[in-house]
């Protein structure tokens, strides 16, 4: 139980020149932790909230569990939801917040008690059930949030941003509990974040969303390594992605990647996309990620892949050292060892692993390669 479809699902606001959410279509599997990501305003807390009942479909239909629940209030939909700021009752203890939704289902004094202390338990608040909201930090109020949500042992659990008010260690630390209580319950979680690291280590599948329209589905790993546009592209990685504008020529059977400071040979694999297309040769975007171009003090004169550059500030992470070059006009970070030492204005050579690249239509923004085959 707990399967989830919509079905192309719009929301339209009155007054509003374009939907907030647009030909939203989607199966979400019965134990699945489907995480909607994406900026401000991309339609995916308006998407959970007509998944939660809170807002109205404009077109399109909602099923869970095969049952059709457009029109079914938010209390008969066998779901629960956790807000962004926790919705405790200041005036109840952390017992009786957690109690709250039970009582109101009239569920025996006695399930109720039993469903509280283990939920308490799996939390490890169980010695803050005399506590008022006002006695907890942020962290316990949103283990309390949680624990309410799970007493009530529905079939599927909405989260709408639950950590964003959290610190940095703290947010990590409760990240790692949702997951771990996800897999323990093997319940549906849908969940919501702006933050593309939460939800590159929490979705089984990951929902990247602008403008109200869905822009790729796919498990974590996929979304990285085959981003299927320019925008997926950017906002999934850590730094993002680099962009080079180009173009693509051909010199006596060999495609290369030319801008104005690269003369790149381009791998066989992509061939066949140039082959067939002659607008994109001209009008081509190419996509690299840091940790796949190598940066060096001196490059082989023999080697044609090297280009020199020059250095214009580095950042250090711990394990990682992110330096920033200048080739020309454009900026591209490469992820260089820790222990390596480069300062402003410094000269080097970079080498992009043409291998690892990526190719988007400028015009359209699409990914011309999706999982090493031309498109």
């Amino acid at each position: 139980m707990g399967s989830i479809t919509f079905h192309h699902v719009y929301k339209k606001y009155k007054g509003e020149d374009r939907p907030a959410v647009s030909d939203f279509h989607l199966e979400i599997q019965e134990g699945e932790f489907l995480v909607l990501v994406g900026p401000s305003g991309c339609g995916k807390s308006t998407t959970l909230r007509m998944l939660a009942g809170l807002e109205e479909i404009s077109e399109g239909e909602l099923y869970i569990d095969d049952k059709f629940v457009n029109y079914l209030s938010s209390k008969d939909r066998d779901i629960a939801m956790v807000f962004q700021n926790y919705a405790l009752y200041p005036n109840l203890n952390v017992y009786e917040n957690i109690a709250l939704g039970l009582k109101l289902r009239k569920t025996a004094k006695h399930e109720i008690e039993s469903r509280v202390n283990r939920v308490a338990k799996i939390l490890e608040i169980s010695h803050l059930l005399d506590r008022k909201p006002g006695q907890l930090s942020g962290g316990q109020k949103q283990r309390v949030a949680l624990g309410r949500a799970i007493a009530r042992e529905p079939q599927v659990f909405l989260m709408d941003e639950p950590l964003s008010n959290l610190d940095a260690k703290l947010r990590a630390q409760t990240r790692a509990e949702i997951i771990k209580l996800q897999a323990d319950l093997k319940r549906t979680m849908v969940y919501v974040t702006h933050d593309q690291v939460e939800a590159m280590t929490m979705g089984t599948r990951i929902v990247v969303m602008k403008d109200g329209i869905i822009q790729q589905v796919a498990p974590p790993k996929e979304l990285y390594n085959e981003p299927a546009n320019m925008f997926v592209a950017g906002f999934i990685g850590s730094p993002q992605m680099n962009m080079l504008e180009g173009k693509i020529t051909y010199d006596e059977g060999q495609y290369y990647f030319v801008s104005r400071r690269l003369r790149l040979p381009v791998p066989e694999k992509y061939y066949r996309s140039f082959d067939r297309s002659s607008r994109v040769l001209r009008n081509v975007v190419m996509g690299v990620r840091s940790e796949n171009i190598m940066l060096g003090d001196t490059a082989s004169p023999e080697d044609e892949s090297w280009t020199k550059c020059v250095v214009e500030m580095s950042e250090i992470t711990g394990a990682d050292l992110y330096v920033y070059v200048k080739l020309g006009e454009d900026t591209v970070i490469v992820r260089a060892d820790a222990d390596c030492s480069y300062k402003k204005e410094d000269n080097g050579f970079i080498k992009v692993d043409m291998n690892k690249v990526h190719f988007f239509d400028k015009e359209t923004g699409a990914s011309l390669a999706i999982g090493g085959e031309m498109v």
